[in-house]
């Protein structure tokens, strides 16, 4: 019974099918956000994680209040909260979750154009960067994944691990991580 149980935390609440389901839950956020098809393979995530915390407006005030002033006039994204996000007329939506802000895009086509990447990095940085002015709470470092469905299956790419408080040199590798996560098919 023991190992029937531990078989189901591990598959049910914490491995692959959970991903699955939240990422489809994000997707789905997003499909009716952004009033887009109901095409998951043509949907990426970007997920900016800390190794251990909450990551919430509670947890991280200083942060969501970057990212909202950044944001305006579109959001704000409430406690653990969603909205459409319109910046420099590319569309995408954000969500505030426990484990990390998530960034979820709709590719209509293979790549992504370059002011949805200019974006996108604009975003991931204005969030690193209030992480890194959080008063308490802040983590030694941040870890970015991308994922999106291939095939019906989930696959995961650690796109970046960065240590905060971040660097200027940083910035660069970032951008440039960002972009080939982005245009990578």
């Amino acid at each position: 019974m023991l190992n029937a149980l531990a078989a189901f935390r591990k598959t049910r609440c914490y491995g692959e099918v959970s991903m699955k389901e939240n990422l489809q839950k994000s997707i789905n956020r997003a499909i009716t956000l952004l009033n887009t098809p109901q095409e998951y393979e043509k949907y990426i995530s970007i997920k900016l994680s800390p190794p251990s915390g909450c990551c919430c407006s509670h947890c991280w005030p200083e942060t969501w209040r970057k990212v909202n002033e950044f944001i305006s006039p579109s959001g704000p994204v409430g406690h653990e909260g969603d909205a459409l996000i319109e910046i420099n007329k590319n569309t995408f939506v954000l969500e505030s979750h426990e484990s990390g802000p998530e960034i979820t895009l709709y590719l209509a086509l293979a790549t992504a154009s370059a002011t949805l990447v200019k974006s996108v990095i604009e975003l991931v940085t204005v969030i690193i960067k209030g992480i890194s002015n959080e008063s308490r709470k802040q983590p030694p470092r941040i870890k970015i994944t991308k994922k999106q469905f291939t095939k019906g299956e989930i696959e995961e790419e650690i796109v970046f691990e960065i240590d905060i408080p971040i660097s200027k040199g940083i910035e660069k590798q970032l951008e440039e991580k960002i972009i080939k996560a982005l245009n990578k098919p």
